[in-house]
């Protein structure tokens, strides 16, 4: 259909955000109206590969399961893991504030090794000239390795009376905060957090209230018209009459005083409830994950001895040694002794003389590489690793559990 003739025939016009869409042919495409715009409908899911750091000095990798990821950055050591079936693979040990290149089946990230985020200090609260408007100040050490400029600040304001707390994010260590009452008082607390999660607060308290400091507890009052003042004297002669005897003209009367403002209506801070991880817990694709490394005790191992045989050559006598003769070694001049050898038998000196003959020896070998001769056996001691805790399970490199999302109610 010819697009100038279509435009005629099927024309949205947009008032006040909402499509008026005219009757379309109905092999046309039809126009939907909607305010959602900007919502994913789809996208490429090529790219499979993610680092993040999920514990001090620690990156997990999630990627294909069985993909190699190796892990490297200028003076470290390179480090390669075999992603396990969730498609995970977690480096620990590793340089905080250091950037490091993660590679894995082609693709590359980059990603920080961070260790826990420090408190903030010198947390000061001061009035301004602005009805429940309040300045923020704090000190608070962005070092590298704590995250560097990638660390935020969550700032909230909490009624004394137990009411909805006002919160908002800042990214310096400097926020103005508004929307307070100007009788109430206020607890105020500023979190460091970082990509492992949120620090400990610092907190400074109201003992009084803003109203009561600054004397402001509504918006500034318009001032009262002032009436029209009368001349400062006044001619009363004939001659200054006109013909018509029009007597001289009289001040307007004062307007009435303008009403005074009651007070400023409680300003209600614009916030929304998203679904955020836990503290100690890291978003991994969109699972609130949790790991720690493997603890280990010792354990000692034995088995028995091993012999080796050794065959010697050894001096024998008798009847089963070979060489070894019975033989008559000579008396002495007397008769009555065997200065040769022998045993004087019916006076003759009478033995066996001297062989030789193999024999074999047991022999214990010499405890292997790493074991040592306890007495009785073989030993060594070994690291063996400790079961996996209740509520945990093993990775293959870390131990893991997971835990759903949490509501945090944050500015709109």
């Amino acid at each position: 259909m010819n697009s100038k003739k279509f435009g005629a025939v099927a024309a949205a016009i947009l008032i006040s955000g909402a499509a008026l869409v005219t009757a379309a042919p109905a092999n046309a495409a039809q126009v939907v109206a909607t305010d959602q715009a900007g919502v994913v409908v789809a996208q490429d899911q090529t790219s499979m590969l993610q680092a993040t750091p999920s514990a001090p000095r620690a990156v997990t990798v999630t990627t294909e399961p069985g993909t190699l990821v190796t892990i490297n950055a200028k003076g470290a050591k390179r480090q390669s893991k075999v992603a396990n079936k969730d498609g995970q693979a977690t480096f620990t040990k590793l340089k905080a504030g250091k950037d490091y290149t993660v590679s894995a089946d082609n693709e590359e990230a980059t990603v920080r090794p961070v260790t826990k985020v420090g408190k903030a200090s010198d947390l000061t609260v001061m009035t301004t000239d602005q009805v429940g408007t309040v300045d923020l100040t704090w000190n608070h050490k962005a070092t590298k390795a704590r995250g560097g400029d990638t660390i935020g600040y969550t700032i909230t304001a909490t009624p004394a009376d137990g009411s909805e707390p006002i919160t908002m994010e800042a990214a310096t260590t400097q926020a103005e905060l508004s929307g307070l009452d100007p009788a109430a008082l206020y607890s105020f607390s500023v979190i460091p957090h970082n990509a492992l999660g949120d620090g400990k607060p610092s907190v400074a308290r109201m003992s009084r209230s803003l109203a009561d400091i600054t004397g402001i507890t509504g918006p500034s009052q318009a001032p009262e018209t002032p009436g029209t003042q009368a001349p400062a004297a006044q001619d009363t002669s004939a001659d200054n009459n006109d013909a018509n005897n029009t007597p001289a003209p009289q001040p307007a009367p004062a307007p009435a005083p303008a009403p005074n403002p009651g007070p400023a209506p409680k300003p209600q801070p614009h916030t929304k409830t998203i679904y955020v991880c836990p503290d100690g817990y890291d978003d991994l694709s969109g699972v609130c994950t949790q790991t720690k490394d493997y603890t280990f005790h010792t354990e000692t191992q034995t088995k028995d001895y091993t012999y080796t045989q050794d065959r010697r050559l050894e001096p024998c006598t008798g009847g089963d040694c070979p060489g070894s003769e019975y033989k008559d070694f000579g008396t002495d001049w007397s008769g009555t002794t065997c200065p040769n050898g022998g045993t004087m038998h019916d006076g003759k000196c009478l033995g066996w003389t001297t062989g030789q003959k193999w024999v074999t020896h047991q022999v214990k070998d010499a405890p292997p590489m790493g074991w040592h001769d306890d007495g009785s056996q073989y030993a060594k001691d070994v690291e063996v690793k400790d079961a996996t805790p209740s509520g945990w399970s093993d990775n293959g490199s870390q131990w893991i559990r997971t835990t759903a999302k949490v509501e945090k109610v944050v500015p709109a």
